[in-house]
């Protein structure tokens, strides 16, 4: 078995105690397990984390693929706080580019990531947005899958809402617990 964990960007590491309990517990959910030696799917769990009141905002990703775990987290330089769906969306463009780094190297046959943001589907599809900021970072979103698409056309990329598949997910809580370390 092959396992990386990695943290790059971030301002403080991750206990990595932590992290191999949750490692284990991943391991230990058949869909999850899954996802983890699965050589023809890339999934990408991601999330965002901000405190307004501090004015900082980070972003991370657990990305998974044949028995390999990273965990990459980045803290955002917001002026502001754009509000939970700008910062989902930015966790998605993160992670758009870290598979984009990762397809270098893998070839899957599907690259799935998952998002803790219920509208996904909506916010993807919407043709108007009150926050010009969302449309456009969803438009650099679509045009990222796109140039993927054209790149890479063997791979399907897919974004997607982990609705029940977000409980006790370990996968989404090494995202989860990257992203507010990269803020602290």
């Amino acid at each position: 078995m092959r396992l990386s964990i990695f943290k790059k960007e971030a301002s403080s590491p991750l206990n990595t105690t932590y992290q191999d309990k949750l490692i284990k517990q991943a391991y230990t959910v058949t869909s999850i397990r899954q996802n983890i030696i699965n050589t023809g799917q890339i999934s990408l769990y991601c999330d965002y984390a901000g405190f307004a009141s501090l004015n900082k905002y980070g972003v991370a990703c657990c990305l998974v693929h044949n028995r390999s775990i990273s965990v990459t987290a980045k803290q955002l330089h917001n002026t502001e706080d754009f509000g939970s769906i700008y910062g989902e969306l930015q966790a998605i463009a993160f992670s758009l580019e870290l598979l984009a780094q990762a397809l270098q190297q893998q070839q899957p046959k599907i690259a799935v990531i998952y998002t803790d943001c219920s509208t996904i589907d909506l916010i993807l599809a919407k043709d108007y947005f009150a926050d010009l900021r969302c449309q456009t970072l969803r438009d650099e979103i679509q045009q990222t899958i796109q140039e993927l698409k054209l790149s890479r056309p063997e791979v399907t990329v897919i974004i997607r809402y982990i609705s029940r598949h977000k409980k006790n997910n370990a996968l989404h809580q090494m995202a989860h617990h990257a992203a507010r370390a990269s803020i602290r």
